[in-house]
């Protein structure tokens, strides 16, 4: 993506991240599709969501979307790879702790059920779509947009 336009719609992408708690996420199970509105939460440029039950054994892939709101124009979507993180896993520990943190400052309940489960989604291509325009977008562009320190210092050290 040409710079220029990444520097007009990064913004956008940072805001939906801060201002949504919640996403749906699109799965295809063994016959059909299944839509679920999962608590989210980013760390290093992936996607964990949290589900009440395990959409299918045998996900792989899944979609993911953010809404600002519903009078809203401005989506991000992503097609991803998916993977479910295990209660024994330390990384099951820490994003359970992220997102309880999360839920509490947006004074939400968060139900750690015995049937729940946790998905990583390592996004592999998405858009953004505002009002009146549509930028497809790499999984380096939502790391540039997320940590943009993290990108100059990288840029720097080269």
């Amino acid at each position: 993506m040409p710079e220029n336009i990444f520097k007009q719609i990064s913004p956008e992408i940072l805001r939906l991240h801060r201002q949504t708690l919640h996403s749906l996420l699109a799965t295809q199970g063994c016959r059909d599709c299944e839509i679920h509105h999962a608590v989210y939460i980013t760390l290093n440029g992936l996607y964990y969501v949290w589900l009440p039950d395990m959409p299918s054994a045998h996900l792989s892939r899944a979609g993911i979307l953010l809404i600002e709101d519903e009078t809203s124009h401005t989506r991000l979507s992503w097609i991803a790879d998916t993977r479910r993180i295990h209660r024994q896993d330390n990384l099951y520990r820490r994003i359970s702790s992220a997102l309880q943190r999360r839920m509490l400052r947006a004074k939400e309940k968060f139900h750690q059920a015995a049937d729940s489960h946790l998905l990583e989604l390592t996004p592999r291509q998405g858009r953004l779509t505002t009002a009146d325009k549509d930028f497809p977008l790499s999984p380096h562009d939502l790391l540039k947009a997320l940590y943009p320190a993290s990108h100059k210092l990288g840029e720097f050290a080269l």
